[in-house]
């Protein structure tokens, strides 16, 4: 089970019971362990009238990757939105489905007219991001925090 919670901090995710695990195998471990740190979690919020803030933590892959499209694409269908911030900073795990993931969302907001603001952290996407040299395609900010008051202004 996905969940999506607003206003749940990232350190709450953890020992919620509200994560989701993608197997790979049915004897895979992970299944029997649910509450694992690569379970993927997602939270949005909304700051401030026409801002959303989608946080993802876990692993980004194959497997998770067509939920998360679906609600940054459904986020970015809303009326009267300005900004959008992923916050991908508690991710552990991103294969190049994490890039695809930023690059299909900053096409739907640049055709949106949006701004697209992407939260790296200091872990697997920033890694990502620099090994493929695409990190200065994004508005990279510290935090969502940033990000957020940024596209206030």
């Amino acid at each position: 089970m996905i969940v999506s919670r607003s206003g749940m901090s990232p350190a709450a995710w953890v020992g919620t019971g509200h994560a989701i695990v993608a197997p790979r195998a049915s004897d895979d471990p992970i299944v029997a362990h649910p509450m694992c740190t690569s379970a993927l979690r997602l939270a949005v919020e909304w700051p401030v009238p026409g801002v959303v803030v989608v946080r993802i933590g876990g692993e980004i892959d194959l497997a998770t990757v067509p939920r998360l499209t679906e609600l940054i694409r459904q986020r970015l269908t809303a009326a009267a939105l300005q900004a959008i911030v992923v916050d991908v900073s508690e991710v552990s795990f991103a294969s190049s489905a994490a890039v695809e993931l930023l690059l299909h969302a900053q096409r739907r907001a640049e055709h949106r007219r949006t701004r697209l603001f992407v939260v790296p952290g200091h872990g697997a996407v920033l890694r990502l991001l620099t090994i493929t040299g695409l990190r200065e395609r994004f508005v990279c900010r510290a935090t969502a925090a940033e990000a957020v008051a940024e596209a206030r202004g």
